[in-house]
C-alpha cells in the first residue's frame, strides 16, 4: 500500500503525512478551545443551624460574587462591647475594613464599609422608623457594589441605596459575626430572611472533558503516524540507514566519565540546593488536592500554565512517593549525566574530529559543564530538565543536517517544544532549531524530485510534497498543548498570565540587564562561583569569536557549520531571555550544555591563538588570571541552610583580612605586564634580524619553545574553571564536617538516604513547657521581685518600648517611628494585646497607674505582633493590665505576664545609665531533654556573632554559683549567653548546659547599660530550662501549616495546607527561614502580590515558638509560628465552612470576569 518505489505508493505515503501531520496539528491548536469539566464552589452562612463565624479563605482573595440579606431587626442583638454584624475578614486582621466588607452597628446608627468606602450609612434615627422586615441588602461582583434596603426612604425622599463602580469585591477570608449565637437567634434570624451567599472564584479547578481526552489522544496517534510518514519519505533517498543510533562505543566507560560522575554524585549529596527547590516542592504536595499546578505562593492561586508542563507534573508524581530531597532533586542528576553523556559522544565529535580528539577540549568541556551544574542546577527548578533538551535538539538538528533526513529534526522540534514548556528559557532550545532552520529549507528543497515535484513542476504539485515534509513538524511542534492546556481552558490561561503580569515580578525586556548586575552583587546570587560560571562562559564566547574572525569564519580544527550554529543558539537565547518577564540568576543553569561545549571549543581556539607567539599566550593567560580576580571578588554564599558552616558564606574570600581578589589581581597584573615585555623583547629581536635566514631561524626557535607548551597554553580556562568545582566541592565538603553532628545540606541528604527523610525538621528542637519551666528563685521567693536587687538602679517592669523598630538583615530600623516608653503610654484591651487591626473597640481601658480611662481600648502606639509583615509577636506591644511584676509590656514568644516578670532600661527624656544583678536561681538536674538554659531578652545585647567576632552592645553575662560554708552563694564562674544576633527585637539567649560548671547549682543574670544612646537599651525575662522535642514531633505530618518558599525544601515531612476549589485550609503553624530572611522573603508571599502570607495574615494571629538548633545552639536557623486564629467577643473560634459543590462543562471561551487583582 505504501510502497515508495512506485508513485502511487509515493502519492499515498505523502497524503498520509499531510492528512495525519494537518490533523494532529488542528487537534492540539483546538485543545485550549474544548471543554472541561469545571468544578463550581459556593456556600451560604449561617451554617449548620447556628451564628458562629465560617472561615473560607478564599485564594483569589475576593470572590466570584457575594450577595447579603441582613434583617436589621438583628443587628443590635451583638456580643457586648462589639460593633460587628457581619463581615468578610477578622475585625483586628491587618487593615481590616481596607481590604474587606463590614456591616456595623453603634449606638449611632448603622454602616457598611466596602473597602474603607462607605456606600450607605444610616442614622439611629432613620433605623428607628423602618419597618420591623426591613431587610439590608449587599451585592458585589466584578462589575460594581450596591448596598440597599428596599423601599426604604430618606426624610428628603431618597431612596436608602449607595452603589461603588467598578470591582470593589471585598477580600474575604470567612463569614464573620459578633451577633449573639444562640439556637433562638439563629432561628429568628434565620426566619427573618438573615443569609450571606458566595460564589466563590474556582475557574481553575477543572479537569478534562471526555472531547477533550478524545482529541488529545488521536492527535498524539496521528503524529506518531505522521513521524512515520516522514521516516518513509526520509528512506526516498535510497541511502541506507546508520544501522544503529548510536556511535560504536557510545557507552564504553571513561576516565573522564568517572570524574564527572563523581563530582555530580558527592555534589548530589553535600552541595548546595537551588533556591526555589521548596517553591517547587509545595507546589507539587498541594497540586494533589487543588486539582491543578496552582501557583501556591503568590497570583491568588492560578496555574502556572503555560509553563511548567510537562516537568512539574513530574514533581507531582513524585512526591507521592517521598518529598525527601535527594529523591526529588533525581531528575536533575539525570538530566546532568544524560548531558554529559550527549556532550562526550556526540556534540564534541560533531564540531570535528581535531575537537573531539583533543584531550583539552574535553576535560575543559567537562569542568564548565560540571560548575554550571553545581551552581545552578542541583535542585528542583527546570533549568536542568531544559538544558537537557536544549542540547538535545541541538544533536537532533546537527544529526538530521548530517544524514540529509528530517526525522532527527521532527523528533528535535518535540524537544524544542518540551523545552519551551517546562519554562520560558527553553527558547534555548528554539535557539537550537532556528540555528538550523536554513540548512532544512534546503534539505526541503532538495528532496522534490524523490516525491515528484522535480524542477519545473507545476504548484500543484510542489505544494503536496513540501506539505508532506513540513505537516509532521506542526503536529510534533504543536504536541506539548496538550501539557499546557490539558486541564485548563484559552481564557483561564489569559487570566492566569493577565494577574501575573500585572502583579509582578514582570519585567520588560529592556531591563535584562538586571540579570546581569544581580551577578554582581554581594548576595547569594553573585556568589564567586555563579559569577564566574557565567563571565567564563561569556569570555569563552569572546575568545570563540576572535578566533572565528581572525580565521575566515571558523575555529581551527573545528567544523565551520557546527561551530557557527553553536555560537549562534549561544547569541539567540542571550537574544530570546530579554523577553522572558522575570530576570533571574537561576535562568543561566540553562547553558550547561551549551556552555560546556562552548568551553571545549574556546580551550583549542585559545591554544591556536597563544601558540602563534609566547607574547600571546602569557597575555591570555595573564587575561583568564584578570577574569578569575574579578569573579573572587563575590562572596562564597549559598542559598540558606546549604550556607550552614561554609567559610566565607557572608564574605569575599580572604586569608587574614586579606582578599584573594586582590591578590589574585596583582598577580595577574604582573603575568600581563610579562607578556608586554616579551613582545617588546620578541619585536625587538626579530627587527634586529639582517637576513631573512636570521628570521627564520628566530621564528623556528619560537615555534620550537612554543610548542614544548601547547597542552599549557590551551589550558588556563580549563585549570582555573577545575578549580572552582575543587574550591567549591571543598568548601561544601568543609561546611558539612564543621556542622557535624549538627545539621546541613550534606547530614540532611545522608540521614534520607539512611531512610530518615525528615530532614531538618528532626534536628530543629521546640519547647515543650516554656511557661512551666522557669527556675525557682534559690531563696524560696517567688519569681514578681526576682530580677532586681534593692541596689538595683534603672531597670524597671515599663522601662521597656511600646514597640521594637526591627531590622530587615542590616543595620537599620524598617521603621523611622520613633520608640516610646511602655510606662508613658495607655493601654489596649486584653482581646487584643498587640494593639493590631480598625475594629472593634471596648469602652474602657487602664493608664500606667491602674485607673480606668474612657475610650482607651486601643493603644496610642503603633499597631505590632500579628499585624505587622513578617512579625510574629516579637516586636513589643501593650497590655491592658500588668503583669506580676507591673509591667504592661507584651512579652515574647507567648510568654504569660501573670508568672513572668520582665525588667528594661529603655527611657525616654533623660537618659541615665542602670544595672541590676538578679537573685540566684536554682538549676535543674541535667537531662538530656533540657540541653539548654534560656531566658529571653530585647535591645542591644553585647555578644561574640557566629564567626567569632565580637558585636557591640550593653553587657548581660550569666554568673555561676554555688553554696558556700556560710549558706550565701558564691561566684564560680560565668558565661556570655549566645545570641542569634537579631537585636533589638526579643530573642532568646541560650546557656548550653555543657558551658555550666559540674559544681555550679545555681545561676543569676548580671545586666549593665551604662551606654546613655537612646537605642542603647536592654530588657530580659528570667532564665528557664524547656523540655527540648524535635520539631518533627511537635508538629507532627497532618496538620496544615504554611511553610515559607524558601524553607519547604529542608521540611519535607510537614503538610502545607491544602486549597480546593477555591478555598484554602486554615494553616495552624508558619515555619519560615532566619529572621533576616523572613523579613526579606515574606514580599514574596504578601497581600499585594495575591500571596499565601497575604491570605494567612487575614485569617490568624502568629506567636513565634522557640526553637533551636541540636548541636548549633546559636544558629539563627529559623523562625516556627503558632497561628491562631481570631476569635468572636465570646472567645468562639470560627469553625470552617462546608462548600456546596456542582460539576458543569465549561467551553474553552467561558469567562466569568475579571479577577480581583488590580489593586486588590
Amino acid at each position: 500500500m505504501f510502497n515508495t518505489d512506485t508513485r502511487q505508493g509515493r502519492s499515498r505515503i505523502k497524503a498520509l503525512s499531510v492528512v495525519t501531520g494537518l490533523i494532529g496539528f488542528l487537534l492540539f491548536c483546538a485543545t485550549p478551545f474544548l471543554p472541561v469539566n469545571q468544578v463550581q464552589s459556593s456556600f451560604s452562612w449561617p451554617q449548620g443551624g447556628n451564628l458562629n463565624s465560617v472561615t473560607a479563605p478564599l485564594v483569589s482573595y475576593s470572590p466570584e460574587n457575594i450577595s447579603v440579606t441582613l434583617p436589621l431587626s438583628e443587628v443590635k442583638d451583638l456580643n457586648p462591647g462589639k460593633t460587628t454584624v457581619l463581615s468578610t475578614v477578622p475585625t483586628d486582621s491587618k487593615q481590616s475594613t481596607l481590604r474587606g466588607m463590614f456591616v456595623r452597628s453603634t449606638n449611632d446608627g448603622l454602616d457598611v464599609v466596602v473597602r474603607n468606602v462607605v456606600p450607605l450609612s444610616v442614622n439611629k434615627s432613620e433605623l428607628a422608623k423602618l419597618p420591623d422586615n426591613a431587610v439590608l441588602r449587599i451585592t458585589s461582583d466584578y462589575q460594581g457594589t450596591r448596598v440597599w434596603i428596599p423601599d426604604a426612604k430618606r426624610a428628603d425622599g431618597t431612596p436608602m441605596d449607595g452603589s461603588i463602580g467598578g470591582d470593589n469585591r471585598p477580600m474575604l477570608t470567612g463569614i464573620y459575626s459578633e451577633l449573639v449565637d444562640s439556637p433562638e437567634n439563629t432561628q429568628k434570624a434565620q426566619d427573618a430572611g438573615l443569609q450571606v451567599n458566595v460564589k466563590v472564584d474556582s475557574r481553575y479547578t477543572s479537569s478534562p472533558s471526555m472531547v477533550k481526552y478524545a482529541a488529545m489522544w488521536v492527535g498524539g496517534l496521528l503524529t506518531l503516524i505522521s513521524l512515520w510518514a516522514l521516516h518513509r519519505i526520509d528512506m526516498l533517498d535510497g541511502r541506507p540507514g546508520r544501522g544503529r543510533m548510536l556511535a560504536k562505543g557510545w557507552w564504553k566507560p571513561r576516565w573522564i566519565d568517572a570524574a564527572v560522575g563523581f563530582v555530580l554524585l558527592v555534589w548530589y549529596i553535600i552541595g548546595a540546593n537551588t533556591a526555589d527547590d521548596g517553591y517547587l516542592l509545595t507546589m507539587a504536595k498541594a497540586s494533589h488536592d487543588s486539582g491543578y499546578m496552582a501557583n501556591y505562593y503568590r497570583w491568588f492561586g492560578v496555574p502556572e500554565s503555560p509553563f511548567g508542563a510537562p516537568y512539574y507534573d513530574l514533581l507531582g508524581l513524585m512526591v507521592n512517593v517521598t518529598a525527601a530531597s535527594t529523591w526529588m532533586r533525581l531528575p536533575g542528576l539525570i538530566a546532568g549525566l544524560v548531558t554529559w553523556l550527549i556532550l562526550s559522544r556526540e556534540v564534541l565529535p560533531r564540531l570535528g574530529v581535531k575537537i573531539n580528539n583533543r584531550q583539552v577540549a574535553h576535560w575543559t568541556t567537562a569542568a564548565m559543564f560540571v560548575l554550571f551544574w553545581m551552581v545552578y542546577n542541583n535542585g528542583t527548578r527546570p533549568e536542568p530538565v531544559i538544558a537537557v533538551f536544549a542540547i538535545l535538539t541541538w544533536v537532533s538538528f546537527e544529526r538530521a543536517i548530517a544524514t540529509r533526513r528530517l526525522l532527527p529534526a521532527a523528533v528535535g522540534t518535540i524537544l524544542a517544544a518540551l523545552a519551551l514548556g517546562a519554562g520560558p528559557t527553553g527558547l534555548i532550545a528554539v535557539a537550537a532549531m532556528l540555528a538550523s532552520l536554513g540548512v532544512l529549507i534546503r534539505i526541503v528543497i532538495r528532496r522534490l524530485p524523490a516525491l515528484d515535484a522535480p524542477k519545473g513542476s507545476s504548484k500543484l504539485a510542489i505544494a503536496p510534497a513540501v506539505l508532506a515534509q513540513i505537516a509532521p513538524f506542526l503536529a510534533a511542534g504543536t504536541a506539548i498543548l496538550t501539557a499546557v492546556f490539558g486541564d485548563q481552558t484559552l481564557r483561564t490561561v489569559s487570566e492566569a498570565i493577565a494577574v501575573r503580569s500585572d502583579r509582578g515580578p514582570a519585567m520588560s525586556w529592556y531591563e535584562e540587564y538586571y540579570r546581569y548586575t544581580a551577578l554582581l552583587e554581594q548576595t547569594a546570587d553573585g556568589s564567586f562561583a555563579r559569577r564566574f560560571t557565567v563571565l567564563m562562559m561569556f569570555f569563552c564566547f569572546g575568545v570563540v569569536i576572535a578566533s572565528m574572525l581572525h580565521n575566515r569564519g571558523r575555529v581551527p580544527g573545528a567544523a565551520k557549520g557546527p561551530s557557527t550554529r553553536l555560537v549562534l543558539v549561544i547569541l539567540g537565547t542571550m537574544f530570546f531571555m530579554t523577553f522572558t518577564p522575570t530576570k533571574w540568576t537561576h535562568h543561566f543553569g540553562v547553558y550547561a550544555g551549551i556552555g560546556g561545549a562552548l568551553a571545549g571549543l574556546a580551550a583549542v581556539a585559545a591554544s591556536h591563538m597563544a601558540l602563534r607567539s609566547r607574547r600571546n599566550r602569557v597575555l591570555f593567560t595573564g587575561a583568564t588570571l584578570l577574569l578569575f580576580a574579578f569573579t573572587l571578588s563575590g562572596t562564597n554564599g549559598w542559598w540558606y541552610i546549604s550556607s550552614f558552616g561554609v567559610p566565607w558564606w557572608d564574605k569575599t574570600i580572604q586569608f587574614a583580612g586579606i582578599e584573594a581578589s586582590t591578590v589574585m589581581l596583582v598577580l595577574s597584573l604582573l603575568v600581563l605586564v610579562w607578556g608586554v615585555v616579551i613582545g617588546f623583547l620578541s619585536d625587538a629581536k626579530t627587527a634586529r634580524a639582517e637576513t631573512s635566514q636570521e628570521l627564520e631561524d628566530i621564528n623556528r626557535a619560537e615555534r620550537k619553545r612554543t610548542k614544548r607548551f601547547a597542552g599549557v597554553a590551551a589550558a588556563p580556562i580549563g585549570v582555573i574553571t577545575a578549580f572552582v568545582v575543587v574550591f567549591s566541592l571543598a568548601s561544601m565538603g568543609k561546611g558539612m564536617l564543621s556542622q557535624w553532628p549538627a545539621y546541613s545540606v550534606g547530614k540532611g541528604n545522608l540521614m534520607s538516604l539512611a531512610g530518615k527523610t525528615c530532614e531538618l525538621a528532626s534536628d530543629v528542637r521546640v519547647e515543650r513547657d516554656t511557661n512551666d519551666s522557669f527556675l525557682q528563685a534559690a531563696d524560696g521567693s517567688g519569681l514578681k521581685d526576682s530580677l532586681v536587687a534593692p541596689d538595683s538602679r534603672g531597670f524597671e517592669p515599663n522601662n521597656i518600648p511600646t514597640r521594637i523598630n526591627p531590622r530587615t538583615g542590616g543595620n537599620q530600623s524598617s521603621s523611622s517611628m520613633p520608640q516610646t516608653s511602655v510606662s508613658n503610654q495607655q493601654f489596649v484591651s486584653a482581646d487584643d494585646p498587640t494593639g493590631g487591626g480598625t475594629g472593634n473597640t471596648g469602652n474602657s481601658g487602664s493608664n500606667t497607674n491602674g485607673t480606668k480611662t474612657d475610650n482607651a481600648a486601643k493603644p496610642k502606639n503603633e499597631p505590632t505582633g500579628s499585624n505587622e509583615l513578617g512579625d510574629s509577636g516579637n516586636t513589643g506591644g501593650l497590655l491592658s493590665e500588668p503583669g506580676i511584676n507591673g509591667s504592661y509590656a507584651l512579652l515574647p514568644f507567648g510568654l504569660d505576664s501573670a508568672k513572668v516578670p520582665v525588667v528594661g532600661s529603655f527611657t525616654e527624656g533623660l537618659q541615665r545609665p542602670a544595672q541590676t544583678t538578679t537573685k540566684w536561681f536554682t538549676l535543674p538536674e541535667r537531662s538530656a531533654d533540657r540541653p539548654l538554659i534560656v531566658f529571653s531578652a530585647a535591645g542591644e545585647v553585647a555578644h561574640f556573632d557566629m564567626n567569632g567576632v565580637f558585636q557591640y552592645g550593653q553587657e548581660l553575662r550569666v554568673e555561676f554559683g554555688r553554696k558556700g560554708g556560710n549558706g550565701k552563694f558564691e561566684k564560680i564562674g560565668e558565661f556570655l549567653p549566645l545570641d542569634i544576633g537579631t537585636a533589638p527585637e526579643w530573642r532568646n539567649m541560650r546557656i548550653p548546659m555543657d558551658k555550666v560548671p559540674p559544681e555550679a547549682t545555681a545561676i543569676r543574670i548580671a545586666a549593665v547599660d551604662m551606654n546613655l544612646t537612646p537605642d542603647q537599651w536592654m530588657a530580659f525575662t528570667p532564665p528557664r530550662a524547656p523540655k527540648l522535642q524535635s520539631m518533627n514531633d511537635y508538629l507532627g505530618s497532618k496538620d496544615p501549616g504554611l511553610i515559607d518558599w524558601s524553607a519547604a525544601f529542608q521540611f519535607p515531612c510537614q503538610r502545607p495546607y491544602s486549597h480546593w476549589a477555591g478555598v484554602a485550609e486554615v494553616p495552624q503553624f508558619r515555619i519560615s527561614p532566619d529572621h533576616s530572611g523572613r523579613w526579606i522573603h515574606t514580599s514574596v508571599m504578601d497581600y499585594y502580590g495575591g500571596g499565601s502570607v497575604g491570605m494567612t495574615e487575614m485569617l490568624a494571629r502568629a506567636t513565634e515558638i522557640p526553637t533551636y538548633l541540636q548541636d548549633d545552639w546559636q544558629r539563627d536557623w529559623g523562625v516556627l509560628d503558632r497561628l491562631r486564629t481570631y476569635r468572636n467577643g465570646a472567645g468562639e473560634e470560627p469553625k470552617q465552612v462546608q462548600l456546596q459543590e456542582e460539576t458543569i462543562t465549561r467551553s474553552g471561551l467561558w469567562y466569568n470576569g475579571p479577577m480581583k487583582y488590580n489593586g486588590n
